[in-house]
């Protein structure tokens, strides 16, 4: 069945999300794994070596793509203290993006011999994620001086991912595209008149589970079931002054993801047409990435306008087979947020 044509951001962000799984940091630590590869039905020279090194490898250059678009960086947008106890809460609506690269080549895939090496080029893509976000106050803390300290909130939040369809890539989200975050913010100083905001954080964020479908030419390599998970540490200061605040803060972000792989190859072999299916099962990635990022805010009667601009820094970079345009597989990347933040 047709779909009608998508934008070009709106494929890089759910082929993105697809392979998902994130970044990584200094110091660095980078796995991809899998199960064995194997294929049906079973021939002389056939491996599926080349099949299941192109997916790892996909794998390993999307991953910290999202992982960065999962992740992004003040969990609560503008906002650096608790907020104050219960029944105090602060919601926002955030349209996060990367500026990522997304492979822009369709490259042939083979079940004989070895590995092959190919480039599959990468073109400058933003990858979007949509998302809401909810702190609710839930211990104002302890009374010292001019501030309380060690207030605690309960963090909430859900992401969203559209099915999408453009030219080689399909993509299928399951479960609605909807995934749920929570998480804890203690903090260290509440914001005052005269104290700045300043909190600890743990987020843990899961990108809605999708399957996709990556067709070069007459074959087909899906990846489906792919689960990605966030758990990401942050350290936020905070201050307003009359109409406008600003926000920064660094924090690292523990990367995990899984999937599986089937591929359907189409191919001819000694003049003989050959049709091949390639299996790898359990294919996961884990990685870990430091961030930074600032925010900055305006007060829009009840509501407040926030931008946010982060970096998530890379490490020593894995190495893969194939090429991508010349992009490594573990790129340190900009990211940033515009959001509408309430305050009740």
């Amino acid at each position: 069945m047709s779909r009608p044509p998508f934008r070009r951001w709106q494929v890089a962000a759910a082929a993105v999300s697809v392979m998902a799984m994130g970044g990584m940091a200094l110091p660095l630590h980078a796995q991809t794994t899998s199960g064995a590869c194997s294929v049906s039905p079973a021939a002389a020279a056939s491996s599926g070596a080349d099949v299941c090194q192109k997916a790892r490898d996909l794998f390993g250059f999307i991953v910290p793509q999202i992982g960065v678009a999962v992740s992004t960086g003040n969990p609560v947008l503008g906002e650096g203290g608790t907020l104050g106890g219960w029944p105090k809460r602060a919601f926002s609506v955030r349209l996060s993006a990367v500026d990522g690269r997304l492979p822009n080549k369709d490259v042939p895939i083979s079940t004989t011999g070895g590995a092959t090496a190919s480039d599959f080029g990468a073109t400058r893509a933003p990858i979007p994620m949509p998302s809401a976000d909810a702190a609710i106050g839930l211990f104002s803390g302890v009374p010292l001086g001019l501030t309380n300290v060690l207030g605690v909130d309960l963090l909430l939040g859900a992401s969203y991912l559209p099915s999408v369809s453009q030219g080689s890539i399909d993509v299928e989200a399951e479960n609605g595209g909807f995934a749920m975050q929570y998480g804890v913010r203690v903090g260290a100083l509440q914001e005052s008149s005269l104290i700045p905001g300043l909190s600890v954080s743990f987020m843990r964020r899961k990108m809605p589970t999708v399957d996709l479908a990556y067709r070069p030419n007459n074959d087909t390599l899906s990846v489906n079931g792919t689960s990605v998970t966030s758990n990401s540490i942050r350290i936020v200061a905070s201050k307003r002054v009359a109409l406008f605040g600003v926000a920064a803060g660094v924090g690292r972000d523990a990367i995990e993801g899984s999937a599986s792989m089937r591929a359907a190859v189409n191919e001819t072999v000694l003049g003989a047409n050959r049709n091949s299916s390639v299996t790898l099962p359990d294919l996961r990635y884990t990685t870990t990435r430091n961030t930074a990022f600032v925010n900055a805010s305006l007060s829009l009667l009840v509501a407040r306008l926030v931008a946010e601009f982060g970096w998530s820094s890379a490490g020593t970079v894995q190495q893969t087979l194939n090429q991508f345009g010349g992009r490594q597989a573990n790129e340190g990347y900009r990211y940033g947020s515009l959001g509408i933040a309430f305050k009740l």
